[in-house]
């Protein structure tokens, strides 16, 4: 450790030495088989580092060249002046402020300044200034500032203004530009302008601009223009060119939302909220009934589909699921309401519809409550099927149902 920290200065200096007197060295670079140097200008190119391109190179711990044209092995921090056609090999870093051919491996950092069509490996990060064609790959975050065509890999974050980049990483993808590619990520993926793909996150998904392809995530989806596929618990779409959101809850601008007042044999007051597109809706839905001396309610949620028939005529399928509560807040016990409905509807004028239909209903009731006495579930008005098993009621009957949809 403490010659460490004796060479850390005589480090500094070489380098802010070295790095000085490259205004002042040749324009025009020599070619040298081989060089070895301790610290640069420590070596057999002497002061002349800065102008050489090595076709192998070893540094012992520092290094500053012209370039390489072939390969390098540094063990601290290797730079080059002009370019890289080759491969170097650092402990800590590779920097090279010119043109990059070739592959960099170091344990800590990459830098391509300029044009870079090279495999990048690093234990922390990767990082081009400049145009990109290629593959990076870093323990922590790799950056990509110019047009980025290729493939990012990292343990944390990716960054790239690419066209054509695909970016695999544990938590977060950011992408700027029109780009075809993909985007995996443990946590989130941005994606400024239009991009032609798939997001695949384990949180969130975002594009600004027009996505055609493929979003899913485990919570939610945006896309301010769509022509694909959204999957996620929660979707937001500002406008649907083509396409399906799939989800607990799907909110299309330009898609379908309907509110419903609507009565049936169970429940004799129903309001419903529709929301997502007419091939494809959610529904939240609240309705009660008073029955057997008591007022009997439920809450629930189902999905829908709507088939047009005529500028006038729809048909929809719908199926619901709603947790009853007999004569209390909340039954604190199975008591379900399942309902598949099939309904046909008829615009009277402006946003007015009429509608109404068939139903089948299931309900599915604990017969014992939480205290282990026995209960009588009155959902059902009345039955065509009604048998217990292992003390859950089952009973099926028909149903109609009819309304108002605004």
């Amino acid at each position: 450790m403490n010659k460490l920290k004796l060479l850390l200065p005589i480090l500094l200096l070489a380098l802010t030495g070295t790095l000085a007197a490259q205004d002042t060295a040749s324009s025009e670079l020599k070619h040298r088989a081989i060089q070895v140097s301790f610290v640069t200008p420590l070596g057999t190119n002497g002061l002349d580092s800065w102008s050489v391109i090595n076709h192998f190179s070893l540094n012992i711990l520092t290094g500053y060249a012209g370039g390489v044209r072939g390969a390098e092995f540094t063990g601290l921090v290797s730079v080059l002046k002009e370019e890289l056609k080759g491969a170097q090999f650092a402990g800590l870093g590779n920097l090279v402020l010119g043109t990059t051919d070739g592959a960099q491996f170091s344990g800590l950092f990459n830098i391509g300044i300029k044009t870079t069509r090279a495999w990048q490996f690093a234990g922390f990060t990767n990082i081009v200034a400049d145009t990109m064609t290629g593959t990076q790959f870093a323990g922590f975050a790799n950056i990509a500032s110019g047009a980025a065509r290729g493939l990012q890999v990292s343990g944390f974050g990716n960054y790239a203004h690419g066209s054509a980049v695909t970016q695999i990483t544990g938590f977060s993808n950011v992408t700027v530009g029109n780009n075809k590619g993909l985007q995996l990520a443990g946590f989130s993926n941005v994606h400024s302008r239009n991009m032609n793909g798939a997001q695949i996150a384990g949180a969130t998904n975002i594009t600004t601009g027009h996505l055609k392809g493929t979003q899913i995530s485990g919570l939610f989806n945006y896309a301010r223009n769509l022509k694909g596929i959204q999957i996620a618990p929660f979707n937001y779409v500002d406008s649907l060119e083509k396409g399906v959101p799939v989800g607990v809850l799907s909110f299309v601008r330009n898609g379908y939302i309907g509110v419903e007042f609507a009565a049936s044999e169970t429940m004799y007051g129903l309001f419903s909220f529709k929301t997502g597109i007419r091939k494809f809706y959610n529904i939240l839905s609240v309705g009660a009934a008073y029955r057997s001396n008591m007022i009997i309610w439920g809450w629930g949620y189902g999905l829908g589909g709507m088939i047009p028939l005529s500028d006038k005529w729809n048909f929809s399928i719908e199926g619901l699921c709603y947790q009853m509560n007999e004569g209390e807040w909340f039954t604190n016990r199975l008591n379900l309401l399942n309902k598949l409905q099939a309904a046909a509807s008829w615009k009277l004028s402006g946003s007015l519809t009429l509608f109404g239909g068939l139903s089948w209903n299931v309900t599915v009731s604990d017969i014992t409550d939480e205290y282990g006495d026995p209960v009588t579930a009155h959902i059902a008005p009345y039955s065509l099927f009604d048998e217990t098993y292992d003390n859950i009621n089952i009973r099926m009957f028909p149903g109609i149902t009819a309304g108002i949809r605004l």
